[in-house]
């Protein structure tokens, strides 16, 4: 892929020297490839013979980490094209043109890893848990990623996201980006990413892995964006500027309330179903505490205490390891049945 440069060419209503333009630049470029020409390209058969070939643990171990980015995806795409749009226009952001501009190539993305993650699942596994007969926000998600906490990040960002396009007040606006920006697609995505980067240790996923190159790439345009905005947050606040006071204290109080929830999408695909696949929750729990550090302490010159982090994630898995987690899912199996039927009679 070829590098974007600084802009050569100059506007009067956007800045192409901002790094903000550059991001959207780089989003037209590399964040335009297509879902329907990647499964005629590379196929899914092979995929699909692979999928068939593994043990029905393994099998559920792959569908609950899957499930985990769908319901993921589809809840971002749909904050990103609504409240995520509002909040760059925020007057205490400066009005920026190009940070708009590049929230419309979020949006895009977003919404095409759903489209992947979506199909895939229907073509290569089978439809048991895409339930795509109803819409994620009106409250019904896949029963394993409400059956643990996972369900509660994303609830988590729906909450941020919409306070913050209301009041646009900066400490909203952080508390938001370090949720969706950070935790979810800084934290959440890339763990899970690495993953199922290992899957070809034990079968071949030529489609599924090629495709997640795709999207780790995007992600990684997101997350930079998310470290830009807080950066510019927390400068304005160490500038005295009054109206950003409690920056600092609101993206690290976000980092704390989510932590434990999180550990939960590492525990739902590893030690919940044995781990078929040795992902090993201390390696994804080492993961995610390595990408906290880079991104809150290293990047951010925040001062997030490692050992009180870990401290939180082991209070939590002692609690959800005295989980029926199989009980769990079908008591949200059920739930989502009497939903469906709900929608099916149309939503009275």
């Amino acid at each position: 892929m070829s590098q974007v440069l600084q802009s050569q060419y100059s506007g009067q209503r956007v800045d192409t020297g901002s790094k903000w333009y550059t991001l959207f630049q780089k989003g037209v470029e590399l964040g335009t490839w297509n879902v329907e020409k990647l499964f005629e390209e590379i196929g899914f058969e092979q995929d699909r013979e692979s999928w068939q070939r593994l043990s029905q643990n393994e099998r559920d171990q792959i569908r609950y980490l899957i499930s985990g980015f769908l319901d993921g995806e589809r809840e971002v795409a749909g904050d990103a094209a609504t409240n995520l749009q509002r909040i760059m226009g925020a007057p205490c952001l400066d009005g920026n043109t190009e940070k708009e501009m590049y929230m419309t190539m979020l949006t895009l993305t977003e919404h095409k890893h759903t489209q992947f993650l979506d199909v895939y699942m229907q073509e290569v596994m089978d439809d048991r848990d895409n339930y795509n007969d109803l819409d994620p926000r009106r409250g019904a998600r896949i029963p394993v990623v409400q059956a643990t906490g996972l369900g509660e990040v994303f609830e988590h960002q729906g909450l941020l996201t919409a306070k913050a396009a209301n009041t646009l007040d900066p400490v909203d606006i952080a508390k938001a980006a370090t949720n969706y920006h950070l935790n979810v697609e800084g934290i959440l995505a890339r763990v899970g990413a690495s993953a199922i980067s290992r899957f070809p240790e034990r079968a071949d996923f030529p489609l599924l892995n090629y495709a997640f190159k795709f999207v780790s790439t995007d992600e990684g345009r997101h997350i930079t964006h998310g470290i830009e905005l807080l950066k510019e947050l927390i400068e304005k606040e160490e500038a005295g500027d009054p109206q950003f006071q409690g920056v600092k204290q609101g993206i690290i109080e976000t980092l704390y309330q989510d932590v434990p929830y999180m550990a939960d999408f590492g525990y739902m695909f590893t030690d919940a179903l044995d781990d078929p696949l040795e992902l090993d929750f201390n390696e994804v729990l080492m993961r995610g505490g390595n990408l906290i550090d880079g991104m809150y302490n290293e990047t951010l010159g925040l001062d997030v205490d490692y050992m009180e982090v870990l401290n939180v994630v082991r209070d939590r898995y002692l609690e959800i390891n005295e989980w029926d987690i199989k009980q769990r899912v079908h008591e949200q199996e059920q739930h989502y049945q009497r939903k469906r039927g709900v929608a099916a009679d149309g939503g009275i």
